[in-house]
């Protein structure tokens, strides 16, 4: 079912998006891309994502979400953002 991403406002195919992490005590959930979710799993951990972006706002206001939106605008149709592991977050268990 297409939907309006709420970080991307395109009409593409979404799924539920705890905007707080759900291990983390997170209870609110966003229509989200699959481009935008995994974007914003490689840019902040879970506790950032808990302390500092907790809101669909704050991440939107982030320079770095706007240089991927600005990415993703140019992108053709259909294409969607997939992504390694970043390389600064451990492996570690989350905490």
């Amino acid at each position: 079912m297409d939907e309006a991403c709420a970080f991307c406002n395109r009409m593409v195919p979404t799924r539920g998006h705890h905007v707080v992490p759900r291990c983390k005590g997170g209870r609110d959930i966003a229509p989200t891309c699959h481009s935008c979710e995994d974007f914003i799993h490689k840019t902040w951990t879970h506790n950032e994502l808990r302390d500092t972006f907790n809101t669909v706002e704050k991440i939107q206001a982030d320079s770095r979400f706007q240089k991927f939106l600005r990415w993703l605008f140019k992108q053709q149709e259909g294409t969607f953002f997939r992504i390694r592991r970043n390389r600064n977050r451990t492996g570690q268990p989350y905490r």
